[in-house]
């Protein structure tokens, strides 16, 4: 993990009065609620959700839209495919043994490349694109 998050998963803890990484149990929760339950995927979800909903450029005005902890392992590979990282280098930092599994995860970011949009010219169609 990046140091970046490693502090900030040590202030989180220290905020919530529980034990330093180094001295938790493996059984103790990493992130505990206010109440010191550990996180169920769906207050994950909601409180994700509520903290994001604000971001007009996110469009979340959907309640219905489900966001779990797996949303951001698709997100991870896209900002990295976006950011040049290697395909085999995201499988891998997945986790994932078959590249089939990791281009699933990418599937709607080489759809937007292929657009058809993307083969207009300037020279073609002037000042509409």
């Amino acid at each position: 993990m990046k140091e970046k998050v490693v502090r900030s998963i040590r202030m989180f803890r220290h905020a919530r009065g529980l034990l330093p990484i180094e001295q938790a149990q493996p059984e103790d929760s990493l992130f505990t609620t206010n109440t010191g339950r550990a996180y169920s995927p769906s207050y994950l979800s909601q409180y994700v959700k509520k903290e994001i909903a604000g971001l007009e450029q996110l469009n979340l005005s959907d309640q219905t839209m489900n966001i779990t902890p797996h949303i951001f392992r698709h997100a991870f590979a896209i900002i990295s495919k976006i950011n040049g990282v290697e395909i085999y280098d995201i499988m891998r930092s997945l986790g994932h043994e078959d590249i089939d599994t990791t281009m699933i995860y990418l599937e709607k970011l080489f759809a937007r490349g292929k657009h058809a949009i993307h083969a207009w010219t300037p020279e073609q169609f002037g000042h509409y694109i």
